[in-house]
């Protein structure tokens, strides 16, 4: 057997995640009730979501009964509860989808496009295969072979990502992987203005806020953080740029930035 090499996964990861979505896209060409693209009417608001999953809220905001689902009885299992005015408008989400690792990106790419309910809506996502950090560079991550689809880090750092027991893998590759800051996320993105920021990057959180200047402040920040000290510093820096905290929980901290 030969060897495969870290790029020779990454490279095919990148061409299934292709074809996948090329097929689809081919099968939902056009179609919508009746045959017609249904359009609605109002703003165009923009979320990123970054180390996302498939079943994660985004789901359920970038369908056209977004308002209906936020403000539903359940809406505490779908969406969490949005600013008022948001739900007074009628108005389409369009969203970014940020994942580092290409096995998880690959999973998230591949269960988009054959969810049924989500593929109307295809044409207002983007995905995008980098990690987030707080400046822009290439760096090497490590996976086990074998386990391609389960096998991520819990707790990393991206400078020197590894297998989360090193001593007990004997059969690893390395990949390279694009990191980038927030601010050149968001200068790539190319809007003025993000409605809503969610960011789950697994203790990188304080690093990466300490690196951002601020120049875009998103109007709704979520943010999970893992451990007291991380859950201390972001609030630190969040009420320092001038954010309201208005909701948290044990993991989760969420501030408000009033225009």
């Amino acid at each position: 057997m030969g060897f495969t090499s870290g790029g020779d996964v990454y490279n095919k990861t990148k061409r299934d995640i292709k074809t996948v979505v090329l097929r689809c896209l081919s099968k939902i060409k056009g179609r919508s009730t009746g045959g017609k693209i249904c359009q609605v009417e109002g703003p165009t608001r923009v979320f990123v979501e970054i180390g996302t999953g498939q079943r994660a809220e985004w789901t359920y905001l970038i369908r056209d009964d977004w308002r209906d689902i936020a403000r539903s009885k359940s809406r505490t299992d779908r969406l969490r509860a949005l600013p008022e005015s948001w739900l007074s408008e009628q108005g389409i989400w369009r969203g970014y989808l940020v994942e580092g690792h290409p096995s998880n990106f690959s999973a998230l790419v591949e269960k988009t496009v054959a969810d049924k309910k989500l593929c109307p809506f295809l044409n207002r996502l983007t995905f995008i295969n980098a990690a987030i950090t707080g400046s822009s560079q290439f760096t090497t991550m490590g996976m086990e072979t074998g386990v391609f689809k389960r096998l991520f880090v819990n707790r990393y750092t991206l400078t020197s990502a590894r297998s989360f027991h090193p001593s007990t893998v004997d059969n690893t590759v390395d990949f390279g992987i694009f990191t980038v800051s927030l601010e050149t996320l968001f200068a790539a993105i190319g809007h003025e203005h993000i409605d809503l920021l969610r960011l789950d990057v697994e203790g990188a959180e304080v690093s990466i806020l300490e690196t951002y200047p601020f120049h875009t402040k998103p109007h709704l920040l979520s943010i999970e953080y893992h451990s007291k000290t991380g859950e201390a510093l972001v609030r630190r820096i969040l009420e320092t740029q001038g954010y309201r905290i208005d909701a948290q929980n044990a993991e989760e901290l969420r501030g408000l930035h009033e225009d």
